[in-house]
């Protein structure tokens, strides 16, 4: 049974689902850097944990994978599905929990993760039971960074742009909506404020994965906006 922190954060991802999306050259590029990352010479059965709208399942697809997308988010996935569906593109959706994905072990020969470890309640777990859904030598991909800073003069930053996104979008506003679905849980969420790539390497090595390799200097240009996603890494290490 889903758990009342799961339950908020699906709650409010099914909110975001009709605007959360990337620009078509931003999904250009994410798809080139996953592409380099697996450097796979053959077609490979791939968990896209986290999918949000699709994107990187759609790029995949289209790389000649097999793609199992799955999210938290039952409004995620009807848009993911409807873009799929759109360009023809075969993908198996899956509504589930990414802490605990419900598929036979040794079923994939990879595992990709865009920017989800920051709002995993026990990251670990979830890498340890990721691990098992690996074939052997199975290689896993995930993304993150800093998207929270914290301090004085970053909490009142913040509270102005609440302030003036409110103001200006009402009870629509995307800041507001976030604070009101997060603040209640933000202890049960370790990562809450992003990862370093540091952290990351220990949390993939300690579930059993070899040393990282990084990627995200494949991207022609850092791919969000300045002052967000600091430290931000693409990264992919395998299964031992």
């Amino acid at each position: 049974m889903i758990n009342v922190t799961a339950a908020t954060i699906r709650n409010y991802w099914d909110w975001r689902a009709t605007s959360f999306d990337d620009s078509s050259a931003q999904q250009q590029s994410w798809w080139q850097v996953y592409a380099k990352a697996l450097d796979a010479t053959r077609s490979l059965q791939i968990l896209d944990i986290g999918t949000g709208t699709g994107f990187i399942a759609q790029g995949l697809a289209r790389g000649g994978h097999r793609v199992t997308a799955m999210d938290i988010s039952s409004a995620m996935l009807n848009q993911a599905r409807t873009k799929a569906g759109r360009v023809g593109l075969a993908i198996h959706f899956c509504a589930a929990d990414a802490n605990d994905p419900p598929f036979a072990p040794a079923g994939f020969d990879a595992i990709v993760c865009r920017n989800l470890l920051w709002t995993l309640p026990d990251p670990t777990m979830a890498l340890q039971r990721w691990h098992r859904l690996l074939r052997p030598g199975g290689r896993i991909i995930v993304s993150d960074g800093i998207w929270r800073r914290s301090g004085l003069q970053f909490f009142l930053a913040r509270c102005g742009r609440l302030l003036t996104s409110t103001f200006k979008n009402g009870r629509n506003s995307t800041s507001l909506r976030f604070e009101v679905a997060y603040l209640p849980h933000r202890r049960q969420l370790p990562n809450f404020q992003g990862l370093r790539a540091a952290q990351a390497e220990k949390l993939l090595t300690g579930c059993g994965f070899t040393p990282p390799v990084r990627h995200e200097q494949h991207f022609p240009r850092h791919p969000y906006p300045a002052g967000y996603g600091r430290h931000f890494f693409v990264m992919s290490a395998t299964r031992c």
